[in-house]
């Protein structure tokens, strides 16, 4: 018999709510996430992609009692976790990833969403009736992966988890792709726990390989084919160059004060009064034509978009620039970014060096993901899926490519001028791009106190 707390979800059919989670979607911070698009600007290559956070949050918690109903988790347990899935998203702020990368370039926190996220779940009134303290304290700490088993945590957050099992299906949905569909009613029946050195760990069933790699080569492709699109890349880059110039350059008190996270509650109510639209709405109509932001978005709300100048697989880059643009420091990472926009200025006549972008196209090593996901044999016995798979190292291969794009403002006449222009630009651009992380890696080491010899190899993704 129907609840009538049931919604209807293009992904996943009915999907139920109970009074306590109605009453967390129910809140103003939670319906704000229908007004922040799950992919940003996706939606000017892929029409129909104008989905937003907040269906797949449902969409996620959906996920989680499923996965959970099959393992057969304790009713507690259960309920955390659906509470946890439908609320992993609620710290995301315009443009979903956009503002993290800018609130790490602000204030050189890496964690800062993390951290918003777990503010707003501990301290918004909002939550005060729907949730206990102890169950805001029990979900922020699995979503940080800080407090509860290794089951919990995976579902919520690992390879398996239920965030990709959600919106790997409905971005494909959305997008008006095939790429991201696997069988997620095979995927689920297969899971199963799995006792590792005295602790419980998600697992799948022997039955379950094939599904499984149908699951990473589907997120391979929409990698690939949708999240590396090169306009997808191109607005989401300009989104955030976007915002930093407004910060940086046009000395817009407000932005600044948008993403300077500080940890005090005043930040989180301002914070959570924004989305997409207010942003480009206080922007565009701020009065400041002429401001690097106001222009930027104009650009991008006309769809007058940035082309990119270069592509380099990281191959052709030799290995010290290599290590230098692969640096876990982002401050750092910044830097030589910059000098690399610096370098290609020079050869874009006429180009504002502030609008050259720069940008690490990268994605995680599945070897550092699905690899480890233990597969339960028909004798009991647990081995790593990158044992039992045979596409395994050809998938991981694959993903492993890296890129160095830049984007600038130019144009081109026709396609025969852009073949041109980019053939000119790699033989210019290329060969000074290398000499410059090439005498930039040599300052760096003798300022260290002596040269290493040798070249080395690159980093591993991180």
């Amino acid at each position: 018999m129907s609840s009538g707390l049931e919604i209807r979800d293009p992904i996943h059919g009915f999907i139920h709510r109970d009074p306590h989670e109605l009453k967390v979607i129910d809140t103003f911070l939670f319906q704000r996430l229908r007004r922040i698009k799950q992919l940003a600007l996706a939606c000017y290559v892929y029409p129909g992609a104008l989905h937003t956070r907040f269906e797949h949050s449902m969409g996620a918690m959906h996920v989680a009692g499923r996965v959970a109903t099959e393992l057969q988790l304790k009713p507690h347990e259960c309920r955390i976790l659906r509470l946890a899935a439908l609320l992993h998203d609620i710290g995301h702020g315009p443009f979903s990833h956009g503002s993290e990368e800018v609130i790490w370039g602000v204030t050189g926190n890496k964690q800062a969403h993390e951290e918003i996220t777990a503010q707003i779940i501990l301290k918004s009134p909002e939550l005060d009736d729907p949730l206990s303290g102890d169950e805001r304290k029990e979900i922020v700490g699995l979503l940080k992966d800080e407090r509860g088993d290794a089951l919990m945590r995976s579902i919520l957050s690992g390879p398996l988890d239920v965030d990709k099992q959600d919106y790997l299906l409905r971005d494909s949905y959305f997008c008006g792709v095939k790429y991201g569909v696997y069988d997620i009613d095979r995927l689920i029946e297969t899971l199963c726990i799995c006792e590792d050195r005295g602790q419980r760990e998600l697992a799948i069933t022997e039955d379950g390989i094939h599904t499984l790699e149908q699951f990473v080569i589907a997120r391979y492709h929409m990698t690939v084919q949708v999240y590396r699109h090169r306009i997808r890349l191109i607005t989401d880059s300009m989104i955030v160059r976007g915002i930093e110039l407004g910060i940086q350059k046009d000395g817009l008190s407000w932005l600044k004060e948008l993403y300077a996270y500080d940890g005090s509650e005043a930040f989180i109510r301002n914070y959570l009064d924004w989305d997409d639209d207010k942003m480009v709405r206080r922007i565009l109509g701020g009065g400041d034509v002429k401001g690097y932001a106001h222009r930027m978005f104009d650009r991008l709300v006309n769809r007058r978009l940035f082309k990119r100048v270069l592509r380099v697989n990281f191959n052709d880059i030799d290995p010290p620039g290599r290590r230098l643009l692969l640096q876990e420091d982002p401050g750092k990472m910044r830097e030589v970014q910059k000098e690399v926009e610096c370098e290609v200025a020079k050869h874009l006549t006429g180009v504002d060096e502030s609008l050259v972008i720069a940008r690490i196209v990268k994605q995680k090593s599945a070897a550092k993901t699905e690899a480890a996901i233990l597969v339960v044999r028909t004798d009991g016995a647990p081995r790593e899926f990158r044992q039992e798979s045979t596409l395994f190292n050809s998938i991981d291969a694959a993903i492993q490519e890296q890129y160095l794009d830049v984007y600038a403002p130019v144009s081109w006449a026709d396609i025969h001028d852009k073949k041109e222009k980019l053939a000119s630009y790699r033989r210019e651009i290329l060969p000074a791009v290398n000499e410059m992380l090439k005498a930039k890696s040599l300052s760096i080491r003798e300022a260290a106190g002596g040269i290493a010899s040798g070249g080395g190899t690159v980093d591993g993704d991180r």
